[in-house]
C-alpha cells in the first residue's frame, strides 16, 4: 500500500492499490497530454517547469496561486485548462520517460491535476437549472454490468428526477452529450478497479467539456475502492440507492445555491 500524504487528500492514506493508482496517474497524465498536444502553447519553458514543480510540492499551494494569478491575468476556463494544466501534464509525462519523477510525484500530481480542472469550472457561468432536478446517468464507456445502473435511473424518475441514462457510449460521444445537454449532474457508474482507466479518462474529458456540471461515481467500485471520488477529482461518491439519492439531492442543492444571485 502506498502511502502518500498531501493537502489534496486532507491528510488521508491512499486507499487504492499500488496498480490502481499507477493506472490512474498514467492515464490522467496521458489523457491531459494529448489534449495539450492540440493547443498552442500559452505559457513559457521556464512558468511551465515551475507549475510542474510546483504540482509535487508537499503542498499543492504555489500551484494554485500560479493558476489564480494567470485568471487575475485573464486566463479563461480553456486557457487555463489546455495551456496550465494539459501543458504541465505533457511535461510531468515527458519527466516520468525520463526518471525525473516517480510514481508517488506523478500519482500526487495527478490527483492535484483533476482537483484543479473541478476547482476551475466554477470559473464558467453557472448551468441553467431547468426548474426541476434532473442528471445524465452513464456507465463508464467499457462497462458490461448495467444492470444497476439502469435500475437506479428508472428507480429516480419514480422520485421525480428527470434522468438521462446513456450507456455504451464512448468517452468522446459521453463528452459531446454532456456539453450539449448542460446538465447540472453526471453520475458515473462503474463496476470494479479494472476500469479505473477509463473511469480517470472520461473524468478528465467531462471536466473539460462540462467544466460546471458536478460529477458523482456510482457502482461496485465505491465498495472497493472507498476513496475513489478523492483520488479521481468527481464531486462525490455513493453505493446504495438510498446513498445515491442523498448524493443527488445534496449535489443539486449546491448547484442551486451556486446558480442563485449574490445579494
Amino acid at each position: 500500500m502506498v502511502r502518500a500524504i498531501d493537502d489534496d487528500a486532507h491528510g488521508q492514506e491512499r486507499r487504492l492499490s499500488d496498480a490502481s493508482l499507477l493506472v490512474m496517474a498514467q492515464e490522467v497524465i496521458n489523457r491531459l497530454s494529448c489534449i495539450s498536444r492540440q493547443a498552442p502553447p500559452d505559457i513559457s519553458d521556464i512558468n511551465l517547469d515551475a507549475f510542474c514543480i510546483a504540482l509535487v510540492d508537499p503542498t499543492a499551494e504555489e500551484a494554485k496561486r500560479i493558476l489564480s494569478r494567470a485568471h487575475e491575468r485573464g486566463a479563461d476556463h480553456k486557457t487555463l485548462c489546455l495551456n496550465y494544466i494539459a501543458a504541465a501534464a505533457l511535461r510531468l509525462g515527458e519527466w516520468w520517460e525520463q526518471d525525473i519523477i516517480h510514481f508517488s510525484d506523478m500519482a500526487i500530481a495527478a490527483g492535484r491535476m483533476l482537483h484543479m480542472l473541478r476547482d476551475i469550472g466554477r470559473l464558467t457561468p453557472p448551468v441553467p437549472v431547468r426548474g426541476h432536478r434532473e442528471a445524465l446517468f452513464a456507465a463508464v464507456p467499457g462497462e458490461q454490468h448495467v444492470l444497476g445502473v439502469t435500475m437506479a435511473a428508472d428507480i429516480l424518475r419514480e422520485k421525480g428526477w428527470g434522468i438521462d441514462l446513456r450507456i455504451g457510449r464512448s468517452e468522446s460521444e459521453l463528452c459531446q452529450i454532456a456539453h450539449d445537454g448542460g446538465y447540472p449532474i453526471i453520475g458515473l457508474s462503474a463496476s470494479g478497479a479494472d476500469h479505473v482507466r477509463s473511469l480517470a479518462r472520461t473524468i478528465v474529458e467531462l471536466r473539460i467539456a462540462a467544466p460546471r456540471s458536478l460529477i458523482f461515481i456510482s457502482g461496485n467500485i465505491v465498495q472497493i475502492e472507498k476513496d475513489i471520488a478523492l483520488r479521481t477529482g468527481a464531486d462525490a461518491a455513493a453505493t446504495s440507492l438510498d446513498q445515491c439519492l442523498d448524493t443527488l439531492e445534496a449535489l443539486y442543492q449546491s448547484v442551486l445555491k451556486s446558480a442563485s444571485p449574490a445579494p
